[in-house]
């Protein structure tokens, strides 16, 4: 390892030290409840941005990025008719849409030492972020300096946004321990990466990161050894969560209604139905970007409590691009979706592991997608692209090899 810094990268040593350092703080703001990682991405594209002889091979855009920005362009539009008058979403969105591919890119155009030095910070940085929860998780060490019970209590949902961050870096993670280390050791810190992080999620009780972990693993393995195909299924799978969720939610939540279940459960359960006859309102064009937000005033009773039906977005993305886009925002994202999931299928240079660590990935993602965050939150989009950037890095493309 040493000695990929004793002589310059071919590159210089702007971007890679750039991109080292990107990784370094993205797992920085994963430690503090990954509010941060959007941050970080940005930044570390504006550091990192490729000379133009690189940068010119965006153009002309991919067609699926095309399609991602037009779905974009309508989310932005459909604020002229959203009830909630105060968002500022549409040019966080838009920034990101244009940023956060080229923290990927940048990551891409890296070769020899400077891609050595990305893989370095990738690794350990990633492995790095799971030190507080660990200590948290065992100890409780971190929330006894939380004397005030709400203060406590934002630490605790900070944490659990942070482990779902880790888990979402798991299995590429994984991938790059098993690429650049030789014989078996690659495969054991990878092994206890992922037992760690199963113990981090049990520990905080992120069932949901449970479930995307176990997800994860098997898509990894199928990923491995049919990596097309499973990366076109993970991509089906997409569309189906996108396209459907109207139709599937609801009917699967309305059975459910009255029976035993944990509380955040219930509440979907109630959630779901009502996010569909809204849907059923404005079906063609949406109640407009962040209409989630205002509809705040309806309530139901559960336990005791009065609670609202909706609580920022419907814990649901499908549901969320249905509600605040209607059909058209839905098709528009379904397009993008298909055309990414043929084109990265499709790649000549695909290998097997970087197929395996695309489709754990995806797998990750669409769980978490599908039962518990929002459509529009910036960490989970920048999340996507340092992912993303660590999938780039266990291609066959110049790959590295830690000598151990």
């Amino acid at each position: 390892m040493i000695d990929v810094f004793r002589e310059k990268p071919e590159q210089n040593w702007r971007r890679p030290i750039a991109i080292a350092f990107g990784f370094g703080l993205i797992a920085l703001a994963v430690m503090v409840g990954a509010l941060g990682i959007a941050a970080a991405v940005v930044i570390t594209t504006i550091l990192a941005l490729p000379p133009w002889r690189d940068l010119k091979q965006v153009f002309p855009l991919d067609l699926s990025h095309s399609a991602f920005l037009i779905f974009i362009a309508w989310a932005w539009a459909s604020t002229i008719w959203s009830p909630y008058e105060h968002t500022t979403q549409a040019l966080l969105m838009v920034s990101g849409a244009l940023l956060y591919p080229l923290f990927a890119f940048a990551v891409f155009t890296l070769e020899g030492k400077a891609r050595q030095i990305a893989v370095y910070a990738a690794l350990f940085s990633g492995t790095a972020m799971l030190a507080p929860y660990l200590l948290e998780g065992t100890t409780g060490a971190i929330s006894h300096f939380y004397t005030e019970q709400t203060a406590r209590e934002n630490m605790l949902r900070d944490a659990t946004r942070g482990i779902s961050a880790i888990v979402m870096a798991s299995p590429a993670l994984a991938a790059l321990w098993m690429l650049n280390f030789k014989d078996r050791k690659g495969h054991i810190i990878a092994g206890a990466l992922v037992v760690l992080v199963a113990l981090i999620c049990w520990q905080f009780h992120l069932f949901a990161g449970l479930v995307a972990l176990i997800a994860g693993g098997l898509f990894f393995a199928l990923g491995y050894f049919w990596p097309r195909t499973t990366i076109l299924a993970v991509m089906i799978g997409f569309l189906i969560m996108v396209l459907m969720a109207p139709m599937i939610l609801p009917a699967i939540a309305a059975p459910l209604d009255g029976a035993t279940l944990p509380f955040s459960w219930e509440w979907r359960v109630k959630m779901w139905p009502y996010t569909g006859e809204q849907i059923n309102i404005h079906p063609l064009v949406g109640w407009g970007l962040d209409a989630s937000r205002s509809f705040a005033a309806d309530q139901f009773e559960l336990h005791g409590f009065s609670l609202g039906y909706l609580i920022q977005h419907p814990h649901n993305v499908g549901l969320q691009i249905w509600l605040e886009t209607g059909l058209i925002g839905a098709l528009l994202l379904s397009i993008s979706i298909a055309l990414f999931g043929i084109r990265i299928s499709g790649m000549q240079i695909l290998s097997r592991m970087q197929g395996a660590a695309i489709a754990g990935s995806a797998i990750v993602f669409l769980v978490f997608f599908s039962f518990t965050y929002g459509a529009w939150q910036e960490w989970l989009w920048a999340s996507v692209a340092w992912v993303s950037a660590m999938c780039v890095l266990t291609g066959d493309h110049n790959k590295p090899r830690m000598q151990s």
